[in-house]
């Protein structure tokens, strides 16, 4: 893992994990899953490049214990809506530390099969 310190909080009650890469004044919520929340500062205001201020994961033990230990897939779908610059800057701390990580984007290709022609039947 990278050098930076993290802060961890579980809040075993609500069974939620924060993960805190720094602080930020402006603070966007992007939902990367049902279960994952990005807090970002998109660096707008200060004319700054974007970063990850932390992860939020809701249903934490849950999330772990369905999966036991193999890999979360979830699909960016969700981020198709987002405007350009959002979704640039969303891609940006996704795929550097820290949010690297905790995470790792993948790509998989789904290919599109276009129906074949019925055979005739003799």
């Amino acid at each position: 893992m990278n050098e930076t310190k993290y802060h961890y909080h579980y809040d075993q009650e609500a069974d939620v994990l924060y993960v805190s890469f720094g602080r930020s004044e402006h603070v966007t919520g992007i939902e990367l899953a049902d279960n994952i929340l990005l807090r970002l500062d998109t660096g707008k205001v200060g004319g700054t490049p974007p970063r990850a201020v932390g992860l939020t994961f809701v249903n934490f033990a849950r999330m772990l214990a369905y999966h036991q230990g193999k890999p979360l897939t979830i699909s960016l779908d969700v981020l198709r809506n987002l405007p350009d610059d959002l979704w640039q800057a969303v891609i940006a701390v996704m795929t550097s530390p820290p949010v690297s990580d905790f995470l790792a984007v993948g790509l998989s290709v789904l290919p599109q099969v276009p129906p074949l022609p019925e055979l005739a039947t003799v």
